[in-house]
């Protein structure tokens, strides 16, 4: 499990609780490396640093969680910057083994970044997403506006409950500009 603590960051800087407008989004969990936030049902992670077994531990919690408050189906949406490495073997096996069980009818992951290296990690991921073989449908993008716009027309021909398309792209859009 991930500390719920934020954790001093030598410089005594604390990171800030990332603040939304829309009311009906909820962010459950905050440090200095995570964020994860639900809208409606679909759970959107924020990340800094490469997925570790516990992070990934309290993404797939959360997201069951949600799975139960929701009583339907859900989505993920993850946004990380192009300078974030590639999940290792051993969270590689986790998320196929873990997720592959969820609730997740979708998962579209978002790369940040322009250029060389974000298209480079947005190719790695897209290898990784092969080899994983989800049973849920997952695509990567290059922003947030994409992603959150494929989600919810996924979401929405599975005939889950899902808040307006609109409001989930301002709502990520938020997050991200105060995360990162």
């Amino acid at each position: 499990m991930i500390a719920r603590a934020v954790v001093e960051m030598g410089d005594s800087r604390k990171p800030r609780m990332p603040k939304v407008t829309d009311s009906r989004t909820l962010v459950r969990y905050f440090d200095s490396e995570h964020c994860i936030a639900w809208h409606g049902n679909v759970q959107i992670v924020l990340s800094t640093v490469p997925p570790t077994m516990a992070a990934m531990g309290e993404i797939a919690d959360q997201l069951e969680k949600l799975a139960e408050k929701c009583r339907s189906g859900t989505g993920c949406l993850l946004v990380i910057r192009s300078d974030v490495a590639p999940p290792d073997e051993d969270v590689r096996k986790f998320i196929k083994v873990k997720l592959e069980r969820s609730s997740m009818l979708a998962a579209a992951q978002v790369v940040l970044g322009t250029g060389f290296r974000g298209a480079a990690m947005r190719s790695v991921l897209s290898l990784l997403q092969l080899a994983i073989r989800p049973k849920y449908a997952m695509r990567i993008f290059g922003d947030v506006k994409s992603a959150s716009e494929w989600l919810t027309d996924v979401l929405q021909d599975k005939s889950t409950r899902l808040l307006p398309g609109d409001s989930l792209i301002d709502t990520a859009q938020e997050l991200v500009q105060q995360v990162f």
